[in-house]
């Protein structure tokens, strides 16, 4: 993961969220290459909780 990185002087604020789940698994089973919706789908039925914080950032300097 690289962090957000929005197009320089893009004219918009971004938002990014963020969420970590708490899973009664020790580990979910998922082939080594792997996207979000296979993670979502292995996970489904295991999970305790979940977080999720969304936060905002640009690369915009007349946007702060």
């Amino acid at each position: 993961y690289d962090g957000p990185c929005p197009p320089w002087n893009d004219s918009l604020i971004h938002h990014y969220e963020f969420t970590v789940f708490a899973l009664a698994l020790d580990r979910l089973d998922l082939p080594r290459e792997f996207n979000g919706a296979q993670a979502r789908d292995a996970m489904a039925g295991h999970v305790l909780a979940s977080a999720s914080i969304t936060g905002t950032y640009t690369l915009n300097q007349r946007l702060l």
